[in-house]
């Protein structure tokens, strides 16, 4: 009985962990709780075989991911029939709790090193490596990371100049599984010592040294103005509603720029217009530039874009200076929504009209930047702004500011715009340069080079909002040498791997004959 009832406390231990991190995220946003919930889950899975820690991945996984997840719900069950609705969300959950499952037998498998100090690197080392395998590929999906919870610390945000996202989740780890030895009393005396002096030389290395980075800084501000003309779903999916969106949008500018005459640039979000291309070139709405050449404003602009062959996500900058339009195609699709290889087969499986069309997008080629009066402005669209080793090669080419453009509408007020709002901070910490996310109905937020907050705009809020945009910028070493700390984890992993193998004792038989003269 007393087993029994030590069993059931033990699989408490990582269902206690998923739910201690809840609160580190939006709306509660306490990101301090981020450093000491995962605790209880390591102290499970060093006690645990390949089986219990596999149970305990989904009893971690399971409330973690459908709150931080549960946003797309409203998505799913407006457009897709109601089973398999269902059936998208228990598929998601499951491959994120797979991932959590890949964390928890390896670390119970850890829990066979010999050295302490080693098993406090593995562990970090471990969840740097889940977290990024989970980024790549086709299926690609950052939502709920670890570090997102520590956006709202500029100070921690200095690790990302030295060491991208990857670092922050690493140190943050690494804290509680030294924590968690030294409680247990595995971790003492010179493995302690050498523990603790990693530790703080890694947290005050990647806090102080980007701050010695000189700051360059631009002479005068770029004034800008953000709209946010809250289209919905709904308006968006007819061509009436597409004309309303666009008047809204329009009368929007003109208000802003009458508010503040000095105004330059203007700042539309995601796909505010559809578009035909000709000769390779966009064909501008007549009032759009009728607008700009009246007003003697340029309007950066989100648009789907029809090809001969092909619809791409663009960011188009109309200028009024300018005769030919320059154009950046959306090149990190969004699996199932915007990419799917076999994107007739699923429409027709879904019953879609012409309205709604799954996965038909193009993915774009080249890396583009936008010359402004001579200032080359970096743009990305909606999730492309998860994926920090994306990111950096804009800053790379010379951006010296990037816009995010997205419309988020379709997750209504839920925390999905916190979360996608919010890892504009820790992009820009990783480039060095300020970040600017100008959303359809929120919330649109802009960051300086540190990943400081300097404008929050509310959900389904519309308006319009004047932004000097900050150009300072600084140089960080991700941006030079994106993403390296998991390559280190893996090396790290390698090497104990091979050091974990025993020695193979192969015996040796000798010849009858020679044995008996050898016992002669």
């Amino acid at each position: 009985m007393r087993k029994m009832k030590k069993t059931a406390l033990l699989y408490l231990l990582p269902l206690l962990s998923g739910l201690a991190l809840i609160p580190a995220f939006p709306p509660l946003e306490q990101g301090w709780l981020a450093w000491f919930a995962l605790m209880p889950l390591i102290y499970f899975c060093l006690r645990s075989g390949p089986r219990q820690s596999l149970c305990g991945a989904f009893l971690f996984g399971l409330p973690l991911h459908l709150y931080l997840n549960l946003y797309l719900s409203g998505v799913l069950f407006t457009y897709l029939p109601r089973g398999l609705a269902i059936l998208a969300m228990i598929l998601l959950i499951a491959l994120l709790c797979f991932f959590s499952a890949l964390f928890t037998v390896a670390t119970g498998c850890a829990r066979r090193l010999k050295s302490p100090l080693l098993l406090a690197a593995v562990i970090p080392a471990l969840w740097v490596l889940v977290e990024y395998i989970r980024s790549l590929g086709f299926i690609g999906y950052n939502v709920g990371y670890l570090g997102y919870t520590q956006w709202r610390y500029p100070a921690l945000l200095n690790f990302l100049a030295v060491s991208g996202y990857w670092g922050l989740s690493f140190i943050m780890v690494f804290f509680q599984s030294i924590l968690l030895l030294v409680l247990e009393k595995r971790l003492r005396g010179k493995n302690l010592v050498a523990a603790a002096a990693i530790f703080l030389a890694l947290f005050c290395g990647g806090i102080f040294l980007p701050g010695l980075a000189p700051v360059e800084r631009a002479e005068a501000p770029l004034r800008t103005a953000l709209i946010q003309g809250c289209g919905t779903p709904e308006e968006k999916l007819t061509s009436s509603g597409r004309k309303k969106i666009l008047q809204r949008y329009l009368e929007l500018t003109r208000a802003a720029v009458e508010k503040e005459p000095r105004v330059e640039l203007i700042l539309w979000p995601e796909t505010v217009v559809n578009l035909k291309m000709k000769d390779g070139l966009p064909q501008q709405r007549r009032e759009m530039t009728r607008l700009a050449e009246e007003l003697g404003v340029s309007i950066l602009y989100g648009a789907q874009l029809y090809a001969e062959e092909a619809l791409y996500n663009s960011m188009i900058l109309l200028s009024h200076e300018q005769e030919e339009s320059q154009v950046y195609h959306k090149r990190r699709l969004v699996p199932f929504v915007e990419y799917f290889p076999l994107e007739e087969l699923l429409n027709k499986m879904l019953h879609l009209d012409s309205d709604i069309i799954l996965g038909g997008y193009t993915p774009g080629e080249e890396i583009t930047l936008f010359n402004y009066r001579g200032l080359p402005l970096a743009g990305v669209i909606c999730f492309e702004s998860y994926f920090g080793d994306y990111t950096r090669l804009f800053a790379r080419r010379g951006g010296q500011h990037l816009i995010v453009a997205t419309n988020d509408a379709w997750f209504g007020k839920t925390i999905g715009l916190e979360q996608h709002a919010q890892v504009a901070a820790l992009r820009a910490a990783e480039m060095g340069i300020g970040v600017t996310q100008v959303a359809n109905s929120g919330i649109s937020i802009s960051f300086d080079f540190r990943g400081r907050e300097l404008l929050r705009t509310g959900k389904d809020e519309l308006g319009f909002y004047i932004l000097p945009l900050d150009l300072a910028r600084r140089a960080t070493f991700y941006r030079r040498a994106g993403d390296f700390v998991p390559l280190l984890c893996l090396l790290l992993l390698a090497g104990c791997a091979v050091q974990a193998v025993p020695a193979i004792k192969i015996p040796l038989r000798l010849p009858e004959a020679y044995r008996r003269r050898k016992s002669r």
